[in-house]
C-alpha cells in the first residue's frame, strides 16, 4: 500500500466518522430540560429508547471505529511531519484517544437506562436514575472535548511548523481547539471540531495533508 493510498484511508475514516457522529450529536444528552418533571423525562426515555440506543450506542460504535483510522492515519503523518521530534505527534494521539475513550463512556452513561429497560423484563423505570445519567453524561461528553481540543491544537502546531497543512487550517485549528474548550457554552465547538475533521479528511483524500512528507521520502 503507498503513502496515498494509506491517506486515502485516513480521509474516508474521517468522513464516514463525521456522518456517523452527526446524529448523536444532534440527540443531545440534555434533550429533556431544566424544568423537566419526573414524568416528562420518563416519558422521553420511553418513547424515544429505540431511538436513543441506535443514535448514541450502535451508530457510535461504528463511529468510533473509523475515527480510530484517521486517527492512526494522521498520527503517523504527524509522526512523519516532525522529523526532528517535538512529541506534538503523542500528545495528539493522547488527544484523541481521550476523546473517543470519553465519548464512549458518555453514551453508554446516556443510553444506561433505556438499554437496561430493553433488555430486562423486569427492570423499573426510575426518574432518578435517568436524571443522573443524562446529567453525567453530559458531562463526559464536554470532558471528551478535552481530548479534541489537544488534538486539533497538537495538530496544527506540527502543521504551523512543518507546513504539512495548508498554513490557514493550521491557524484555524487554534481556532476551533478553543472554541472546543468552551464546549460547556454551547454547540458551536463540536460543529468546528467536525468541520475540521472534515476539511483534513478531504485533503487527505486529495493527498494534500502530509504533501511534503511524501516528497521528502521519495
Amino acid at each position: 500500500m503507498t503513502d496515498t493510498h494509506i491517506l486515502r484511508l485516513g480521509g474516508i475514516s474521517g468522513i464516514l466518522f463525521v456522518i456517523l457522529f452527526i446524529p448523536s450529536y444532534l440527540s443531545a444528552p440534555d434533550s429533556p430540560s431544566f424544568t423537566s418533571t419526573a414524568q416528562q423525562l420518563l416519558d422521553y426515555l420511553v418513547s424515544r429508547q429505540d431511538e436513543i440506543i441506535l443514535l448514541n450506542g450502535v451508530l457510535l460504535i461504528f463511529a468510533a471505529f473509523f475515527f480510530l483510522w484517521f486517527l492512526g492515519v494522521l498520527h503517523a503523518v504527524l509522526q512523519g511531519a516532525e522529523r526532528d521530534g517535538y512529541g506534538f505527534a503523542s500528545v495528539a494521539l493522547t488527544g484523541g484517544l481521550l476523546f473517543v475513550a470519553l465519548m464512549l463512556a458518555g453514551a453508554a452513561i446516556e443510553i444506561v437506562h433505556p438499554a437496561a429497560r430493553a433488555r430486562f423484563g423486569n427492570f423499573q423505570p426510575d426518574p432518578q436514575v435517568g436524571f443522573l445519567s443524562q446529567a453525567l453524561a453530559g458531562w463526559m461528553y464536554r470532558f471528551a472535548f478535552i481530548g479534541m481540543a489537544v488534538l486539533i491544537a497538537a495538530t496544527s502546531l506540527v502543521g504551523v511548523r512543518t507546513q504539512f497543512l495548508p498554513k490557514w487550517l493550521a491557524w484555524a485549528g487554534f481556532v476551533c481547539a478553543v472554541v472546543a474548550l468552551l464546549r460547556f457554552f454551547g454547540p458551536l465547538g463540536g460543529w468546528l471540531i467536525m468541520a475540521w475533521i472534515v476539511v483534513v479528511s478531504a485533503l487527505m483524500l486529495a493527498g494534500i495533508v502530509g504533501r511534503p512528507v511524501l516528497a521528502a521520502r521519495q
